[in-house]
Order: C-alpha cells, then sequence, then structure tokens
C-alpha cells in the first residue's frame, strides 16, 4: 500500500490531501498539524469526500505531540508544507520573509521526522522552497536525493501557458523549463522552449514581458486571495506520484546540486529514490550567469538562518 504523510494542513496541505484523495493513488494519507483540532476536522471531511467516490484511501492522524511520530516511520512519501502564509499579507507574499518562521518550524520538525525512523522521500514545499530543503536534509540526516522541494514546477507551467497565450497555440503544445530559486530570481531557460516542435526562437515574441509574467505569477494569485493553493497541490501531487509509480520521470523540481552544493531548481529524473539523477541541459551563457545568480541568492538566504 503507498502511504503519504503531510505536515502542514494550511490552505496547500489541505489542499493536497484533497487532490490526493479524489485521484485514488495513495492507499493511505496520514494527516500532521500542530493544531489537532484543524486536523481531525481535515480527517473526517476527507473521509465523508472518499465516501462519495470510487476509491479507498485510507486517513489516520499523527499526534503532533506524541513523543514518536510512528505513524511516518513506513511512509513512501512525506510532504512538508508547514508554514504561516498570513504572516506574508503586509509583505505582499514575498517567499524570503517566511525564512526566519520556517526555518524555526523545520528545526522544530526535522527531528521528530528523523526519531520517527522515517527512510523514505522528503517533497518540500515550505517557503523559501529551496532553503527550507536543504535545512531539512540536513536536519534530518537523509541523504540528499531523498529530499526535494517542489521548485519552479508551478513557473514551469506558467511558462507554457504564457508562451501559448501569446502564440495563440494550446499550452500542452509548449515545452522547456524555469530554472533557479523558487523566488524572484528564478528564469526561464528559453534555449529549452519549443512550441509543437519548435523553437521559440521562430516567433518574434517580448520574452522580457513574458519572464516578468511568470515570476510574478505567484504574487498575483496572492494579492487576490491571500495565498495560493490549487496549483501547488497539483503539482506536488505529480511528483509524489512520479515517486509512488517509480516512473523515471524528467521534472522540474528543486534537488540538490553536489557542484554548488545548494537545493536549486533544475531538471531531474524523479522516482522512487527521490533524485535518481540530475538532468544537464545545455545553458546559453546569459542562462548559465542566471543560475549562478539565482544560486547566490538561495546562498545568501540559507546562511541567514543556518544553524
Amino acid at each position: 500500500m503507498n502511504k503519504v504523510g503531510i505536515i502542514g494542513l494550511g490552505h496547500v496541505g489541505a489542499t493536497a490531501a484533497l487532490v490526493m484523495a479524489q485521484r485514488g493513488k495513495v492507499g493511505k494519507i496520514v494527516l500532521v498539524d500542530k493544531n489537532q483540532e484543524k486536523a481531525q476536522a481535515e480527517q473526517v471531511d476527507l473521509q465523508d469526500q472518499i465516501a462519495l467516490l470510487n476509491t479507498d484511501t485510507q486517513v489516520v492522524l499523527q499526534d503532533y505531540e506524541a513523543n514518536k511520530w510512528e505513524q511516518l516511520q513506513d511512509l513512501d512519501v512525506l510532504i512538508f508544507c508547514a508554514g504561516q502564509i498570513a504572516l506574508l499579507k503586509d509583505h505582499g507574499g514575498q517567499r524570503d520573509f517566511e525564512l526566519h518562521m520556517t526555518s524555526k518550524i523545520a528545526a522544530e520538525v526535522a527531528p521528530k521526522i528523523k526519531a520517527s525512523g522515517f527512510n523514505g522521500v522528503i517533497v518540500n514545499i515550505t517557503n523559501p522552497c529551496d532553503v527550507i530543503a536543504r535545512l531539512l536534509q540536513e536536519q534530518t540526516g537523509l541523504a540528499t536525493h531523498q529530499v526535494l522541494g517542489t521548485g519552479t514546477g508551478l513557473e514551469t507551467a506558467r511558462l507554457h501557458h504564457a508562451v501559448g497565450q501569446a502564440l495563440k497555440h494550446n499550452y500542452h503544445d509548449v515545452t522547456g523549463y524555469v530554472f533557479g530559486e523558487h523566488g524572484d530570481s528564478m528564469f526561464p531557460v528559453w534555449s529549452s522552449v519549443q512550441v509543437a516542435g519548435q523553437s521559440i526562437n521562430n516567433w518574434s515574441l517580448n520574452l522580457d514581458d513574458l519572464t516578468q509574467k511568470i515570476v510574478t505569477g505567484g504574487y498575483t494569485i496572492f494579492a487576490g486571495k491571500q495565498y495560493t493553493n490549487n496549483g501547488i497541490a497539483t503539482w506536488v501531487n505529480l511528483i509524489t506520484e512520479a515517486i509512488l509509480s517509480n516512473a523515471n520521470r524528467a521534472l522540474p523540481v528543486s534537488a540538490y546540486d553536489p557542484q554548488l552544493k545548494l537545493y536549486i531548481g533544475q531538471l531531474a529524473i524523479i522516482n522512487q529514490s527521490g533524485v535518481r539523477e540530475l538532468v544537464k541541459l545545455p545553458l546559453t551563457k546569459t542562462e548559465a550567469q542566471n543560475y549562478q545568480n539565482s544560486a547566490q541568492t538561495i546562498l545568501e538566504n540559507y546562511h541567514k538562518v543556518a544553524p
């Protein structure tokens, strides 16, 4: 039986559980939240939903205050999305503002994960995604390939949508990736982008305008409802399913770069072990510099909270 845990049941965690239950590809979901009443409410609500569906997913709770988180021991995947998005309301949704708060949450939870005996794959959503992924890896002691972040998957989807819209193509015809920090220093790898098999360079487009649309997409959502949930909940489910099915699928995630010694958004092959290997796309000189600049931003944020 596939078993997945979700730590943090705010907008993102609750929606991730909702999507997971609806897709019916996970046998057991373990919910963890510091607010036990909220966790119980989500459990019952999900059970009501599942009773209406043609699925049989079990939903159980792990008591946050328990001395040992025994429900985590045999999980295949653990999704980490703990945070407090309401704190960002006065800061325009700036992901880096969460750093000092979310790094403390990671430091509190990581020892509990380690003590549980968990030896699966952690998928981090919590922002700043790349920094928190690194902190979770270091503080749980798991191998670097066992921890990854959702990274630039959403931005890659926004790239497909923006290019498709600009060219009046279906966005499913668009391929290519966004790399770098899950934050303002992210960048589209325009040299990788194709539309219906043709290079993006075959069209005359204002790539700077499209880049701005891609980078600011999350802020547009946050401005309207003070949180994001649907896109990221779907993306983390797709990553989780790639792990559970041993898919060996190339996905844009936050993965450990052994040369830079940090987590950063890039293309990686995902399977049951987590990150099987990195896919090194040929980058233009400008793209390579953007990658280094983004890595420097991640490193600076990491050093603000490094233990």
